[in-house]
């Protein structure tokens, strides 16, 4: 079984890092080594040749090419790309309608490593049991899944019924637990902005735990921005606009820039682009990603893609979704490829398509030609079925009562991003027809 509770401090093992040294020296052999490849270096902004040697889980060398060829495993990424592993820093697997074990498989090939899990909906409609199925499911996956406590459940207060009501002893015990990595989004930013009381031991809560506490800030600006972030809050994925953008950079969120946001990233690439440099905070993330997007899009390896098409340049794209998220997460261990950095590695085929030929995680490969090595066992859900409790549905359910002849009735069109629209119905007999 995958420990990841004991990340990062299991690269400071001394027998660990010993053998790195050794290996680096050349007095002992890599476990793995990659050659050929040109890596994309995330400090530099630099395209360069280098081979790369890993012991255990921990990249010991980045040294010239041809240098060096003891190693147990070869592994050749000639004419490819290297980076490190993708980290999505925002998403709910729930949104997907997998479950964790199926939504590894399916993006680990694609060249994600780590996730920020937002578990929200298991909370809404379970509770802590819900939240602690959650933090088992992810346990011994491909996939590092790092859990945040859900921190509105109910999201709507009066305006829902939910399945638990969390409030700060809630949050208190679930951060609490080794695998929860702190506070999910907040969503109730009046709660926050006003001093609710719920809302504010939710957050004293993340903040007296030193874990991390996440934002959903949507349409705040000016006061209400300053007084939101003032009340500790740390990140925001939820843009309006290439000014609230600005805003928001400005006032020292860090940037979780989603890939359902699709009609918004131009406006951002362009922003960007004439900031003319990346700052360290701004992340990308997926939020929400139905199933048949998943599958024929991806996930983070997507919205990179994505941005790249819209203009901006691939080093700044993969730095976001890499180094920067990284150290968002304060994980000094990820997001670069370096000397006593964690092996987490994708090998692009290049960085248009950003096919992900070969992904490495924890110096163990985990996916070749877009097919996992070893497939994931997905916990039972049992516990999940049989848990929404709503009367059986009737025809009458389905039918809209109206007056007159016709009636103009909201659409929402989903290609692959949700369309709103509108369209003129007939009424008869009293109800509308669809």
């Amino acid at each position: 079984m995958t420990d990841r509770n004991s990340e990062p401090l299991d690269l400071h093992d001394d027998a660990l890092r010993a053998r790195a040294v050794a290996a680096a020296r050349g007095d002992a052999p890599f476990d793995v080594l990659i050659v050929g490849g040109k890596i994309v270096d995330m400090v530099t902004d630099e395209i360069r040749l280098a081979d790369i040697g890993i012991v255990g889980k921990m990249i010991a060398s980045v040294h010239e090419p041809a240098t060096r060829s003891d190693t147990r495993t070869l592994i050749s990424a000639r004419g490819r790309f290297i980076s490190p592993g993708l980290i999505d820093t925002h998403m709910h697997v729930e949104s997907s309608m997998t479950t964790p074990a199926t939504y590894a498989a399916t993006v680990v090939p694609r060249g994600v490593t780590t996730t920020v899990w937002d578990p929200h909906e298991f909370g809404n409609v379970l509770g802590l049991d819900g939240v602690r199925w959650a933090t088992d499911a992810v346990r011994d996956l491909p996939l590092r899944v790092l859990t945040l406590a859900p921190s509105c459940v109910p999201a709507a207060p009066g305006y829902e019924v939910s399945g638990a009501d969390f409030d700060g002893d809630a949050m208190t015990e679930m951060l609490s637990w080794p695998d929860i990595h702190g506070v999910a989004e907040v969503m109730n930013m009046r709660g926050v902005i006003d001093r609710d009381p719920r809302m504010s031991s939710i957050v004293q809560a993340g903040l007296t735990s030193q874990k991390l506490v996440c934002g959903h800030a949507r349409g705040l600006e000016n006061s209400d921005l300053a007084a939101f972030v003032a009340a500790g809050i740390g990140s925001d994925h939820e843009l309006v606009s290439n000014d609230d953008l600005m805003a928001k950079l400005r006032a020292g969120l860090t940037i979780e820039m989603r890939g359902s946001h699709d009609h918004l990233l131009p406006g951002f690439v362009q922003t960007l682009n004439e900031l003319g440099f990346l700052p360290q905070t701004v992340t990308l993330c997926t939020d929400d990603v139905f199933p048949d997007d998943l599958a024929n899009a991806g996930g983070l390896d997507d919205v990179v893609r994505r941005l790249v098409r819209y203009g901006i340049k691939p080093q700044w794209a993969l730095r976001a979704a890499t180094l920067n998220a990284a150290t968002r997460l304060g994980r000094n261990d990820l997001g670069l490829i370096a000397a006593g950095r964690r092996a987490d590695i994708v090998i692009f085929d290049d960085l248009d398509g950003f096919v992900a030929h070969t992904v490495i995680a924890n110096g163990k490969m985990v996916a070749k030609s877009g097919e996992l090595q070893t497939q994931p066992t997905a916990l039972d859900p049992a516990p999940l079925t049989d848990t929404m409790k709503i009367a059986p549905l009737t025809v009458d359910d389905f039918r809209i009562a109206a007056t007159g002849d016709k009636v103009r009735i909201a659409t929402i069109d989903r290609p692959r991003f949700t369309r709103w629209g509108e369209v003129e119905a007939d009424v008869k007999d009293g109800f509308v027809i669809p």
